[in-house]
């Protein structure tokens, strides 16, 4: 495979040291390179085997000082003090400063995350319009009033920011996650402590220095690298007035649990999902069989939304099957720096061994792999890939029907009449999204809003833009990302009440 042509100390920037024993990351506190005190951990490019880093996680009681390194930036700095005016100019000097590093952040997702170059360019773009959208944001934030409820009474809301807000960002999205959660923070006026994922932590240390660069205060940003002990910290912290979180359902639960172990806190969590695709008779063939392609193996279909579950009506379910196994069978896989690459590795070898793991239970439970399930590339060096795989079952039980795979597999179902593949889907355990493919769209329509989950894609799918809000229900998390919610949600909220009009009479006293 090929390798950076920039030196990996240089891509990671001011987070990095050059050790005896390689590369070695650390957290960013204050604006200093902080070695964590846990055991380190190395790391192997899932993009080049050849390629690594060892990372110095922070304990929990280093962690803490993380945080209350950005809770003096917010009691004594001057972010949390800073005008809209004068936030938004910071986010549109980092979405410019970003955008002219796009080549450095998209060879970081290369190396850290294995993505294929031109997804990796994507997410670098979609971060850079999350910092635009939120840059702009930053200078509409207000309340509202009330003048009519008494005559000597002007009230109004006022929206503040919250304070410090803790982000726990995952692997799959390293960037475009991070700018789910970020920009918002920022422009709302919070001070915040980052925690990335272990297996993905230098594009959250590049987007610091670039944020400094743009002229964020270095007490109003953290980002600290760690496992659960450092995550549990920044959960558990009364430093921490906000959290958000996304990543697995499991560990969705035991934040919701813990968040309020020593300050009742708002917390948004964004957990799994197992995305229904409803493909309706009058569909069109050609446009919902690609549109179902990029859902289920986008990002190698370790996406939250892709489309994993694909629910096709009788009358065009043969055609469908047949023709997305064919297509299927065609994407290219190969090394991340192709620009011809269409489907990477999955993001460690570990990972590979769960999602092929799960594979095997869904066999030996009855289902039926119609297209890929092997490892490919015949080259040990060349990562962990797996081949766009399809798998049949009508038992909803199914592993694959019922579990998150988290990798590039998709499961096709046959349904009768609409009410059935509504009941099914809403059957299960997540409620992030849904797409509905067909060209009848009033029926489509009553569909979409049958679907008990957050988004719903209309002939289309695995489509998100910051003007609008991301979130799920049930066992895939609640509260919203992006839009003005997502703003919303890193403030807080309050009521402010004036008398006018000379004293009101005495309530004790006086004449009755």
């Amino acid at each position: 495979m090929t390798a950076p042509t920039t030196p990996l100390h240089d891509l990671i920037g001011p987070g990095a040291a050059t050790t005896p024993d390689g590369i070695l990351v650390a957290s960013l506190v204050d604006g200093r390179r902080i070695v964590g005190d846990a055991p380190p951990s190395a790391r192997t490019s899932p993009s080049d085997s050849g390629l690594s880093f060892g990372a110095a996680p922070l304990t929990g009681t280093q962690a803490q000082s993380a945080i209350a390194a950005v809770r003096r930036g917010f009691d004594d700095g001057s972010w949390g003090r800073a005008t809209g005016r004068e936030r938004s100019r910071v986010l549109w000097r980092a979405a410019e400063l970003a955008a002219d590093a796009t080549d450095r952040l998209a060879e970081l997702l290369v190396v850290e995350a294995g993505k294929p170059i031109r997804e990796a360019r994507g997410e670098v773009a979609a971060f850079v319009n999350s910092l635009e959208y939120f840059a702009g944001l930053a200078r509409t934030i207000g309340g509202r009033t009330e003048n009519d409820i008494d005559r000597s009474l002007l009230a109004m809301t006022v929206r503040e920011p919250a304070g410090v807000a803790g982000l726990i960002i995952p692997w799959n999205f390293p960037l475009g996650i991070l700018g789910q959660k970020l920009p918002p923070a920022l422009a709302a006026g919070n001070t915040v402590v980052v925690k990335p994922s272990p297996l993905t932590p230098l594009t959250a240390l590049a987007v610091a220095e670039i944020l400094f660069a743009a002229g964020l205060p270095t007490d109003a940003l953290s980002v600290v690298i760690g496992d659960g002990e450092a995550g549990a910290a920044i959960v558990e912290s009364a430093d921490t007035d906000v959290v958000s979180f996304t990543g697995s359902t499991g560990v969705g639960r035991i934040i919701a649990r813990s968040a309020g172990a020593n300050r009742l806190k708002p917390v948004a969590i964004e957990a799994g999902g197992k995305t229904p695709v409803v493909v309706l008779d009058s569909a069109d063939l050609e446009s919902t069989v690609e549109g179902i392609l990029f859902s289920a193996y986008f990002n190698q279909g370790q996406v939250c939304v892709a489309g994993s579950r694909i629910l096709a009506q009788r009358g065009i379910a043969a055609d469908l099957a047949a023709l997305l196994a064919e297509r299927a069978a065609g994407i290219r896989l190969g090394a991340p720096r192709d620009e011809t690459t269409e489907l990477g590795p999955l993001i460690s070898r570990e990972h590979f061994d769960q999602v092929t793991a799960r594979l095997r239970a869904s066999v030996a439970a009855g289902a039926e792999i119609v297209a890929g399930g092997d490892g490919a590339l015949a080259d040990a060096d060349a990562g962990p890939y797996l081949q766009p795989t399809i798998v049949r079952s009508d038992d909803d039980a199914n592993p694959a029907i019922a579990d998150e795979i988290f990798g590039p597999v998709t499961a096709v179902q046959t349904f009768d009449a609409p009410g059935e593949a509504v009941a099914r889907a809403n059957a299960q355990a997540f409620g992030l999204a849904a797409s509905v493919w067909g060209r009848d769209t009033d029926e489509a329509f009553a569909l979409a809003r049958a679907l008990r989950v957050g988004t719903v894609w209309i002939n289309g799918s695995t489509d998100a833009h910051p003007e609008l809000p991301l979130g799920g229900r049930r066992d895939s998390g609640f509260s919203p990302e992006f839009g003005r919610e997502g703003l919303e949600f890193f403030t807080a909220l309050k009521t402010v009440m004036v008398r006018t009009g000379g004293p009101a009479a005495p309530w004790y006293g006086g004449a009755r």
